[in-house]
C-alpha cells in the first residue's frame, strides 16, 4: 500500500499539486482538495486504511479535472464532479498497475486491492467496459 501512496504523491509533485499529508486529523475526517490553488489535504489517519489509495487518487481527480466536490450538494442530484473524480481515480490506479506490471483477474480484484468502495463499483464497471471498446 505504501508503494501506491508514494507513486500517487510523486504524481502530484510532477503535476504541480501540493499535498498536505496530515496525520493528526480525526480518523473519520475525509480528505479534501482544491483546484485553485492545486492542493490536497490528505488524511493519513483515515480509519479505512485499505481505501486510502483510492481516496488520494480521487482527490487528485478533483484537482486535475477541476471539478468541485459535490458531496455537500449530492442531495440535489449534482454528483457529476464525484463521478468524474472517481473515474479519474480508477484510470490513475490503472496507470499505476500498467507502469508496475501489476495484473488482476477481475476488476473486482483490482477494486479490492486499491480500496475502491463497493458503492463506487458502478464507476469501475463503466471504466473497464468502455476500455473494451478500444
Amino acid at each position: 500500500m505504501n508503494e501506491v501512496i508514494t507513486w500517487l504523491m510523486n504524481y502530484c509533485m510532477e503535476h504541480g499539486i501540493g499535498v498536505v499529508y496530515q496525520k493528526k486529523l480525526p480518523e473519520t475526517a475525509p480528505s479534501d482538495s482544491w483546484h485553485n490553488p492545486k492542493l490536497i489535504i490528505f488524511n493519513a489517519n483515515y480509519y479505512k486504511v485499505n481505501e486510502r489509495p483510492f481516496m488520494l487518487a480521487h482527490e487528485i481527480g478533483h484537482v486535475v479535472e477541476e471539478v468541485p466536490e459535490y458531496y455537500k450538494l449530492a442531495y440535489l442530484g449534482m454528483e457529476k464532479g464525484e463521478f468524474s473524480a472517481n473515474r479519474f481515480a480508477i484510470n490513475l490506479l490503472s496507470l499505476y498497475c500498467m507502469e508496475n506490471d501489476i495484473w488482476y483477474e477481475t476488476y473486482y480484484d483490482f477494486a479490492q486491492a486499491f480500496g475502491i468502495p463497493k458503492d463506487k463499483y458502478y464507476v469501475l464497471e463503466f471504466v473497464f467496459e468502455s476500455m473494451k471498446e478500444f
